[in-house]
């Protein structure tokens, strides 16, 4: 890009940018239940008096995964004669929050067990590009300051000093949401498995996402 006119703010001006990119792999995991039961309970307390969600709970605890992970987002009454009555069901949409995606498998065999859920789809959370590690920024700023000075060069000027520089996060945009290719715990892959995570042990569950930083430099330049 070549030198901006000389203006009244200052001397003339050479912008530059810079980018650079690199996979990640995510940092947590959102699993989303649907749990049929029989009773209907509407305060804070549902986790503990629901006996399904109860056990779900118990045997994700048991697999190193806390109570607090589990979090309820709605339920939804089966009332097929109109009336709500004992014999209705009600299913809960549980929402478990995985901050080591390594215990997603065992997430998953928590969820098999329970022959009452079903797992609707899995979101993965990666870390911000604004937090990338120091090489990818210097990369970055390290390739743009040699552009302003090749094109500097180029132009027959030379840079005097940096006005300004700004970052900028960049993304592919990818999904972050996917339903794993097997389905739910209601699958004959799942039935016909004892252990989901021996099976998924060594396969690339998670999906990497690419992140990328632009770094672009103001400069001031002179005749050289």
């Amino acid at each position: 890009m070549p030198p901006e006119p000389t203006s009244p703010d200052g001397p003339p001006r050479l912008v530059v940018a810079e980018e650079a990119w690199e996979d990640v792999r995510p940092t947590a995991a959102i699993l989303r239940v649907a749990l049929t039961a029989d009773r209907f309970f509407s305060d804070r307390a549902v986790l503990e008096k629901a006996e399904e969600l109860r056990r779900l709970v118990t045997s994700l605890s048991a697999r190193g995964v806390p109570a607090d992970a589990v979090s309820l987002e709605g339920a939804t009454l089966d009332v097929a004669s109109g009336l709500f009555t004992r014999s209705s069901s009600v299913t809960y949409r549980v929402r478990i929050l995985v901050k080591d995606v390594e215990r997603v498998a065992d997430v998953i065999d928590a969820i098999a067990e329970s022959k009452r859920a079903t797992l609707s789809g899995v979101e993965w959370e990666y870390r911000s590009a604004s937090r990338a590690p120091s090489p990818m920024l210097g990369e970055c700023a390290a390739r743009a300051l040699a552009k302003a000075h090749a094109l500097a060069a180029a132009l027959s000027v030379k840079v005097v000093r940096i006005r300004s520089v700004r970052e900028e996060e960049l993304s592919d945009r990818g999904p972050v949401a996917s339903h794993l290719p097997y389905g739910g715990p209601q699958s004959a892959l799942l039935k016909s498995r004892s252990s989901v995570a021996s099976e998924l042990g060594g396969l690339e569950l998670a999906p990497t996402k690419k992140v990328g930083l632009r770094v672009h430099l103001e400069c001031e330049v002179a005749e050289a």
